[in-house]
């Protein structure tokens, strides 16, 4: 079951899911395997429209991925201030992940004297701060945009936060996941999020064998986004999951770091999560699946995700 990460609304799921197997078909001939997988062999979750049906408001449009100025950030459109501040610590986390200096993403707001309990007050300040973080990723970060860094942390925290995106996202997820035969879950970003939330929350109510969670460029250890998933429960390594591999690049910003004991500790006890470091050469080191100068790249086409993938295939 392949599942994919954020920005995926309008495109052609089918177009998706073949170049999610192109990629990592490429990874299988590199690793030495004779397996190649087809579109019968698997079965791609696609919740792009829908999220982006659910968390953007009718006739809006997300910002464009384009390098900006600090000035081109003043004018957020933010409404709330758990948001906005998710949003500021995701940005923050970044910039530190990159090696930039916290003084450069950093805004003073000054006290005028007049009151700031007041939500526009506090949305005044969080939209300023915020604004110098984006600012800051587009002037220091090469390859990675405040545009993208903003769009996750907004998907991932509707994701946490509306219980009504939840509930639609996990039942699709949950719907596709068999049970009658053992199945391997590879999800990319945003999608491992759910796929996480998915698997951890439903304990053992639902028979589910998942012989291999194989988890790529994962925003799961950012400090936000953990805090939000141990605030609905511990965490844990799903108990239906017999092997959890997380990918990551260490030039992949957007993940910022390895899901080890360190940045994202389990429960005492628990089996431990194995990391692979790969060198995804897609752009912005994050990509799942694409082509560049004619050649398959991003974290499906690495021979090491294709071993753990036939692996968790039993082939």
């Amino acid at each position: 079951m392949l599942v994919h990460g954020r920005d995926t609304d309008g495109l052609d799921p089918d177009d998706l899911e073949s170049r999610w197997l192109a990629s990592l078909n490429a990874g299988l001939a590199a690793s030495g395997s004779d397996l190649r997988l087809h579109d019968d062999d698997a079965s791609f979750v696609y919740f792009g429209d829908t999220l982006a049906e659910l968390v953007v408001e009718p006739g809006a449009t997300p910002p464009p991925i384009t390098v900006h100025a600090v000035e081109s950030w003043a004018s957020l459109a933010l409404v709330d201030p758990d948001e906005a501040a998710f949003a500021l610590a995701v940005a923050r986390e970044v910039l530190a992940g990159a090696g930039v200096p916290s003084e450069a993403g950093a805004v003073v707001v000054t006290d005028d004297g007049t009151s700031v309990d007041t939500q526009a007050a506090v949305l005044d300040a969080l939209a300023a701060a915020l604004a110098a973080a984006l600012a800051a990723i587009d002037r220091f970060v090469p390859g990675l945009s405040g545009a993208v860094v903003l769009l996750l942390a907004r998907d991932v925290y509707a994701y946490l936060h509306d219980a009504e995106v939840r509930a639609v996202i996990d039942a699709g997820l949950t719907a596709a996941l068999p049970t009658d035969e053992p199945a391997v879950v590879v999800a990319h970003s945003l999608g491992s999020v759910v796929a996480y939330e998915v698997l951890r929350t439903a304990g053992e109510a639902e028979p589910w064998d998942v012989a291999l969670f194989c988890t790529l460029g994962s925003p799961l250890a950012i400090r936000a986004v953990r805090d939000a998933l141990r605030a609905r429960g511990p965490l844990t390594l799903p108990p239906a999951v017999g092997r959890w591999v997380a990918v990551r690049d260490p030039q992949d910003l957007l993940t910022v770091h390895d899901l080890d004991t360190a940045s994202f500790p389990l429960e005492p006890g628990e089996r431990q999560i194995e990391t692979l470091t790969v060198d995804n050469r897609a752009p912005w080191h994050h990509t799942a699946a694409a082509v560049v100068d004619g050649q398959q790249v991003g974290y499906l086409a690495d021979p090491g995700v294709a071993r753990a993938v036939e692996a968790g295939l039993g082939v």
